[in-house]
């Protein structure tokens, strides 16, 4: 009977801690869902900043026509400075690029200059450079709001090959696994009007110049030496705005993405979650 009574006893005792540390635990995985960067809402809040830049832009402030309709017009500008920044997720090995500069200039007035960037480097590699071939690129950004993708692939587009890209209709996180099937785009781009025959990142309508992401594509590039990347465009605007009114609204382009790298060569597990 003492024994049984002891067993119950401690039984008793050890019930509250395990449900005090299952609510702890619970409450833990709450905040760390719930928790972001001030310096940008959408990358989690234990990201550790690993770059940062300086630079400034022009914003073009608005005014209230005589309807009570805002009004961004570009001949009333303002010069303001901003930060970029790169973010590397320990956990989830994910590195988030926010509000890194383009050009200098409105992406609504026309192409810009092309943008090169290295996956393993997290930095952006200088056209000259790319060109020369004296440093690696995997991505290139170019053409209007820098929104037109185009990857150093071994092959035309087309056929099998290394170093290309595909589109896949899923949001990032829960894409866990790269295609099996051989890779054969070099490029891609955004949707025009609303049209999804493309199977683009975004779409842009040129009726009023404004560019929307999509929240459910995600690219899987398949570099050279056959490590598969998991990457999503997040916005081409400043701030990665989630809707946007005015071409005039939000100055691009500025580059906010995120991406995943898996180091084994020819692993298709992209898993981030």
């Amino acid at each position: 009977m003492k024994q049984f009574m002891q067993k119950y006893w401690l039984i008793a005792l050890i019930i509250p801690l395990l449900l005090i540390s299952c609510s702890n635990s619970d409450d833990e995985n709450k905040e760390e869902a719930e928790s972001f960067k001030a310096e940008a809402p959408w990358v989690p809040a234990r990201a550790k900043k690993i770059k940062e830049m300086d630079f400034e832009y022009d914003a073009v402030i608005p005014y209230t026509d005589a309807s009570g309709k805002k009004v961004w017009d570009k001949a009333n500008t303002e010069r303001r400075k901003g930060k970029g920044y790169v973010f590397l997720d320990e956990k989830y090995k994910v590195v988030y690029v926010v509000d890194w500069p383009g050009a200098s200039t409105n992406a609504a007035d026309g192409a810009n200059t092309p943008f090169y960037f290295n996956f393993d480097t997290q930095d952006v590699v200088a056209e000259a450079d790319a060109l020369a071939r004296t440093k690696t690129w995997h991505v290139k950004h170019f053409d209007i709001y820098n929104a037109f993708i185009l990857t150093d692939a071994t092959t035309e587009n087309g056929q099998p090959g290394l170093g290309k890209l595909r589109i896949i209709r899923s949001p990032f996180d829960q894409l866990d696994e790269a295609p099996a099937e051989p890779m054969i785009r070099t490029a891609a781009s955004v949707e025009f009007e609303d049209r999804e025959s493309v199977d683009g990142w975004g779409r842009y309508r040129l009726s009023d110049h404004i560019l929307h992401p999509y929240k459910d594509r995600t690219f899987i590039f398949q570099l050279r030496d056959g490590r598969y990347v998991k990457y999503q465009l997040a916005n081409l605007y400043r701030s990665n705005p989630d809707n946007v009114i005015d071409k005039y609204e939000y100055e691009a382009p500025f580059f906010n993405f995120r991406y995943f790298i898996q180091q084994m060569p020819n692993d298709r597990n992209v898993k981030t979650r």
